[in-house]
C-alpha cells in the first residue's frame, strides 16, 4: 500500500465512526505502533501504553460503553450547536426551539454522525499512575531548595530563599504531570497520522474517559490505568457519513509576532547612545 506524504496525511485525516467488517489484524497494529514511537516525549520518557482490543472484544466494549460515555457529552455537544448555528429539521423550516426539540435534536446528531457503525477495533492509550515518582520529585525539589538556601550567606537570607522557592514545587509537580500528558497525546495523534498512512481510518475519543471507572472494572484492569485517551482503528465504510460541515472546517491561527521586547530595546537605546557619543 502507497505510503501518503506529510502534508497529505495532515490535511486529509478525518474522524471517521463508520467502518466496515473488515478485520485489522495484530501484525498491522504493531506496526503502527512502531512508527507512532517517534512521537516526542518530555525527556524521552515514552510513558505511552496501549490496550488493543480484539475485534470482538471490541463490539463489546463499544455496545456497552459508547452511549453512556457520550450521555455527559451531550450538553456540550448542543452548546457547539448552539454556538454554532443548528441546521433546521428537514421536516420544518425552523430550528429546535424548546429544550425537548435540542434534546431530540442533539440526539439524532449523535445516531446520524457520531453513532460507531461497522466493527472498528477500540485502542486504549494509558499510563501507569506512579504516586513513587512524585514522592522523588518532591523529595528531590526540597533537597535542592535547601541546598540552595545553604548557600546563602546568612541565616535570615537562607530562610527567604527557601520559602520564596517553595511556592514553586506544587507547580512543580503540576507541570510534570502536564508534560507527560503531552507526550501521550503526541503518540495518540502520531498513532492515527501511521494508520492513515496504512490505508486505515481512525478517531480520536474522550466519551470513555467518562465512564473510565466501570470501563477498567470491566476489563478487569487496575486503579493505577490511567486511560488518557481512546482511538476507533478500521477500515472506513464505503457509506460512511463526514462529519457536519461545522465540526470539519479550519479556522486561522491566531498568531501574536513579537519582534522586540523590554531587552532588545534596551539594547537599541543603549546602541543609540554609544553612538552619539561617538
Amino acid at each position: 500500500m502507497d505510503e501518503i506524504d506529510l502534508e497529505r496525511g495532515l490535511r486529509e485525516r478525518r474522524a471517521i465512526r463508520h467502518y466496515s467488517d473488515a478485520p485489522v489484524d495484530d501484525a498491522l497494529l504493531a506496526e503502527i505502533f512502531e512508527l507512532a514511537s517517534w512521537a516526542p516525549s518530555p525527556g524521552n520518557t515514552q510513558a505511552w501504553k496501549v490496550i488493543a482490543l480484539g475485534q470482538e472484544a471490541s463490539k463489546d466494549v463499544i455496545a456497552r460503553f459508547e452511549l453512556a460515555g457520550w450521555e455527559s457529552v451531550f450538553p456540550v455537544l448542543e452548546q457547539v450547536l448552539r454556538n454554532g448555528g443548528a441546521a433546521p429539521p428537514s421536516n420544518d423550516d425552523r430550528g429546535p426551539a424548546t429544550a425537548d426539540e435540542w434534546r431530540r435534536y442533539v440526539t439524532g446528531m449523535y445516531r446520524r454522525f457520531f453513532e460507531v457503525r461497522g466493527a472498528p477495533r477500540l485502542l486504549l492509550v494509558y499510563r501507569t499512575a506512579d504516586r513513587r515518582r512524585y514522592v522523588d520529585l518532591v523529595r528531590l525539589s526540597f533537597t535542592a531548595l535547601l541546598r540552595r538556601a545553604a548557600g546563602e550567606p546568612g541565616l535570615l537570607q537562607g530562610l527567604r530563599c527557601f520559602f520564596t522557592s517553595l511556592r514553586n514545587v506544587p507547580v512543580l509537580v503540576r507541570v510534570n504531570a502536564l508534560t507527560r500528558t503531552f507526550g501521550l497525546a503526541n503518540f495518540t495523534y502520531a498513532v492515527t497520522l501511521a494508520a492513515q498512512s496504512r490505508g486505515l481510518a481512525t478517531c480520536i475519543q474522550s466519551n470513555y474517559l467518562n465512564v473510565q471507572r466501570d470501563l477498567r472494572r470491566y476489563l478487569g484492569l487496575g486503579a493505577e490505568i490511567d486511560i488518557v485517551a481512546s482511538i476507533l482503528i478500521g477500515y472506513e465504510a464505503d457509506d460512511a457519513l463526514p462529519a457536519p460541515e461545522m465540526f470539519r472546517t479550519r479556522k486561522p491561527v491566531a498568531v501574536e509576532w513579537i519582534e522586540t521586547t523590554p531587552g532588545t530595546v534596551a539594547a537599541r537605546r543603549d546602541a543609540r547612545v554609544f553612538e552619539a557619543a561617538e
